[in-house]
């Protein structure tokens, strides 16, 4: 019997928490207005934005990850750049050429999920549980078609195991991988579309052997439709996979590709909210 081990991605959002600057944040303003130079304005805006990080990680940490630990269990995390990071780093590289180098590019854009997996293993490893970060190379994340928009060819999962052997959380960056590149004759890493985390959590949980991913969003559920729009939006407890992929408008809260995979693999994929963890959320059904 396969032994279980939870795959849990979390969203960019859910890292960075609802409030960018924190529990004080509608006095930021007045605090910016009080100091005197640009680049004291700016220190500011970054400590109150880590601050809120950090505090933000431990929540995630506590009340998602060593939980599980308590249980015997040793996760696999996937996480997200942070909340408009990935976007920042697209304008950056719109900002210094219309054309980007892809190789370059999918190096300028893996780096949010960089920061994010090393900034919770860290605060992991200051909750004394030992945690190591993986970029998708090193979790064994083998892709196909390219640098960019590439496509998942398999999974290695022999590192990740071991630390699983060892009660070490592996944390990965989502998004990124790897292929061999016959120009260079070389591996090269590679990034996958846009919201591709989510697919690498469900091509994790399908090469370890686990009937599902969970994707800790900064919403509770699927909804019938958008229920900061329509008040009578109703929750859905469960769907196929097929049905979902139906849908004329289909859910920003989810990658359609990950639930394509999920199809082909069998892998089911929940989403649940990453701030209330007692919420039920919505499984949708890949599985026959």
């Amino acid at each position: 019997m396969t032994a279980k081990i939870p795959v849990l991605k979390f969203g960019g959002r859910t890292l960075q928490g609802r409030k960018r600057f924190g529990p004080h944040e509608d006095r930021l303003l007045e605090d910016c207005h009080q100091a005197d130079r640009v680049n004291d304005i700016y220190r500011l805006l970054a400590q109150r934005r880590n601050n809120a990080r950090a505090a933000r990680l431990r929540e995630v940490a506590t009340d998602y990850i060593l939980p599980l630990r308590r249980e015997g269990l040793v996760p696999v995390i996937v996480v997200s750049a942070f909340d408009w990071a990935t976007d920042k780093l697209e304008q950056l590289a719109a900002c210094i050429g219309s054309a980007p180098n892809p190789y370059e590019y999918a190096r300028l854009l893996m780096s949010g999920e960089l920061r994010a997996n090393s900034a919770l293993a860290l605060t992991l490893h200051s909750l004394q549980c030992p945690a190591r970060s993986l970029t998708g190379r090193e979790a064994g994340i083998i892709t196909q078609d390219g640098a960019v928009n590439a496509t998942i060819e398999k999974v290695d999962t022999a590192n990740i195991a071991g630390l699983i052997d060892r009660e070490i959380v592996p944390i990965v960056a989502g998004f990124q991988g790897y292929y061999y590149d016959e120009s260079t004759d070389r591996d090269e890493v590679s990034i996958l579309g846009r919201g591709g985390s989510n697919l690498t959590a469900v091509a994790l949980a399908a090469a370890l052997d686990q009937p599902e991913a969970t994707m800790c969003t900064d919403v509770d559920s699927l909804y019938d439709a958008d229920p900061k729009r329509d008040e009578n939006a109703q929750r859905i407890e469960q769907i196929t996979g097929a049905e979902l992929l139906g849908w004329d408008q289909f859910p920003t809260v989810i990658q359609r590709a990950s639930v394509e995979y999920g199809i082909e693999q069998q892998v089911d994929i929940i989403i649940r909210s990453g701030f209330e963890s007692d919420l039920p959320g919505t499984r949708i059904i890949c599985r026959p």
